[in-house]
Parts: C-alpha cells; structure tokens; sequence
C-alpha cells in the first residue's frame, strides 16, 4: 500500500490526515505513507512527531480579491504543480488523499493530470475554497457532516460521508487520571476555554471579563484550564493572578486529549477537528465562530447547536456579560449539560477513521 496526503497549513487539515494515517499503518505495517504539507512550523512538528515521510511546497493562499498578489500565488501555484507532478512520479501512490487547503490543490491538479485515484475529506460543515475548486477533478467527497451533501450539488453523488476522523492518541477519556496529572480538585467544576489560534484574543477577552463579574462564591467552586496562544499569554496570565480561582494557563498544549478529558465543559472556536474531538468526549461546548472563516465555523456550530450539542454565541454579540450569562445558565441546570454532553457524544464519529481509510482503499484499488 502506497499513499500520498496532503494536508497543511493549520491543525484542522493535518490532524484528521494524521488520524487516516495512523488508521492505514494499523491495517497494514508496512504502508508507505507519504505527506505533502506547506512550509509552516506546524507542518513539520506534527509530521516529525509522528514519524512521517514528508516534503513540504509553499505556504500560499489565494487572495480574497483580484490584486498583484493573485498573480504572485498562480506563479507559485504553477511552480507547485511541477513539483507535486515530481513527487507523484517518483513516489507512484496508489490513491493521493487531500484534505483541503492550498497544499491540496497543487497535490490533487497533479494527480488528476496523471490520473492517480484521488479522494478529497471536507471537515466543515460548509466546503473550503480549495476542496470547492478540487471536486470536479476528485473520484470521491468524504464529509465530516452529512449537511454537506447540499453544498456539492452536481458532484453530490461522489460523497460518502465518513465523518472527522480523530486521532488515535485522542482516544482515552481518563478523567479523574488527568485531573489529578494535571494538579486539579476533583470536586471543581472544571471549565477548559481554547482560544489558542488565530482571531481568539476577544474570546480570551471575554471569559476573563466574565470570570472578573462573577462573585468569589461562583469562583470558589469553578477551575479553569486556559489555552490563551502566544500572543495573549502574558497579559492572560497576569489577569488570573487578580482572580481568586483555580487555574491553569498555557500557550499550547501538546496534548490536547489531557484537558479534553479534564474538563466539564468547553468554551472555544469552532473549527471542525476540534468540536469533533471534544464531541468524542462527549463534552458540552460554548462556540464562538471565528468570524472571517467564510462561514465554516458559523455553520459548524450552528448544527452542534441545533442538535443540542453546543451554544452559540455570534462573534459580534460577544461580551464578558454574555459569557457570564451563558455560563451560570449552565452551571444551575445540570441536566441540560448532561443532555448537551449526551448529544455531543451522537455527534460523534468515533469510526470516522476506518470508514475513511476503506473509502481511500477502495479507491486505491483501482490503480492496480
């Protein structure tokens, strides 16, 4: 078995590839996995630690708008064509997997030019700029919602809905184990808040704000577990020390499953690998969409929300109030986060990963 991915560029394209990976190398020791990643930090860290192959092509991104700049990215779109045709050539994959951001593109326009199986996964609700344009040329759509089936309309019959596939190192939910690694009080309620990307300072604003209006009694029995990012690191760290509540601050967590586990309830973005994961913990969220994510994100909560799994709250409503509002609602009704929890867990795909490593498969029998 030899498969090429592409996948790069942020968390939320190369987590699910790494998931499939690792379902492929358990179905078969000796699979050749090849992935072909954009030239970021994160590409390479993730790859390395997971003891991957990889080539990296450029981190481009197609401008929003006609400009100069929109010729810069066909030059280099051009010139990753011909590198990708390259690779394809010298490593001859049986089947070639994108998972949607530019990296995809140049990968899938190659495959398709020497007529590789080829099979794209869209991990939101709402399809990406790049798996939109890639469709046409791919045998078949995986989808990680089953809503996404009315964005394909003519290429609708090429779906086959999978789910997000997840991590197998995400796949042990020990909570009071981590609770105690993690130097918690078992009898808190423990509130995980990942604002740890790119637009999350007003969502790391907020919840700070909110805590800051509660009473030392709510305080008292809350605990907190805040992935702020680098940017907002500093000053976070230094407005919990104000408050007398029980804390953890990072920048990052490499491992994610630990605070997935640890937590009660979750306050973050909502990109689709990760409502997807906490999903599998069966966790009730609080989703503030990033809002210049075209919509993907507002779609994604938007469905968790109306199958009870999650609130949303819009970015432009956004305030400490609210967020103090939305989480004392919570705190004195918990049957409904039970319930929320319940519905997060059947918005799960916990097979997500075998169901897209057979549709890979049977694609990749037809190159023999």
């Amino acid at each position: 078995m030899r498969i090429l991915i592409a996948a790069g560029g942020s968390g939320g394209h190369i987590f699910p590839a790494v998931a499939l990976a690792e379902e492929l190398r358990s179905k078969d020791l000796s699979a050749e996995i090849l992935f072909v990643g954009s030239d970021k930090a994160l590409d390479r860290r993730v790859f390395e630690k997971g003891g991957f192959k990889y080539i990296l092509l450029s981190a481009n991104k197609l401008p929003y708008k006609a400009s100069f700049k929109m010729l810069i990215f066909l030059l280099k779109l051009s010139i990753d064509i011909v590198r990708s045709l390259a690779i394809l050539m010298k490593y001859r994959p049986g089947a070639v997997v994108g998972f949607g951001g530019y990296v995809s593109a140049p990968v899938i326009a190659a495959a398709y030019i020497l007529g590789i199986p080829k099979i794209v996964h869209e991990q939101n609700a709402v399809p990406g700029r790049a798996n939109t344009m890639l469709f046409r040329f791919v045998d078949k759509i995986a989808v990680s919602f089953e809503e996404t089936k009315k964005y394909l309309r003519t290429y609708a019959k090429k779906a086959v809905f999978t789910g997000n596939p997840i991590r197998v190192s995400i796949l042990k939910d020990d909570k009071a184990g981590n609770i105690k690694k993690l130097g918690l009080d078992p009898q808190k309620f423990t509130i995980l808040v990942v604002g740890g990307s790119q637009g999350a300072h007003n969502l790391n604003k907020s919840f700070l704000i909110s805590l800051s209006k509660m009473d030392e009694d709510a305080r008292r029995f809350l605990q907190v577990i805040h992935i702020t990012g680098v940017t907002d690191y500093g000053w976070a760290s230094s407005a919990y020390k104000e408050l007398s509540i029980e804390h953890l601050v990072y920048s990052f967590v490499d491992r994610i499953e630990e605070v997935y586990s640890a937590s009660d309830l979750v306050v973050t973005r909502s990109g689709a690998s990760a409502i997807f994961e906490i999903a599998y913990f069966a966790r009730p969220m609080i989703l503030i969409p990033y809002p210049f994510a075209l919509g993907h994100q507002s779609e994604n909560a938007r469905i968790f929300s109306m199958r009870g799994a999650a609130i949303e709250i819009d970015e432009k409503n956004l305030s400490g109030d609210l967020m103090k509002e939305k989480i004392e609602t919570l705190l004195k009704d918990r049957k409904r986060l039970s319930e929320m929890g319940e519905s997060a867990r059947r918005m799960s795909v916990p097979n997500s990963s075998y169901s897209l490593a057979q549709a890979v498969l049977n694609i990749e029998k037809r190159s023999k």
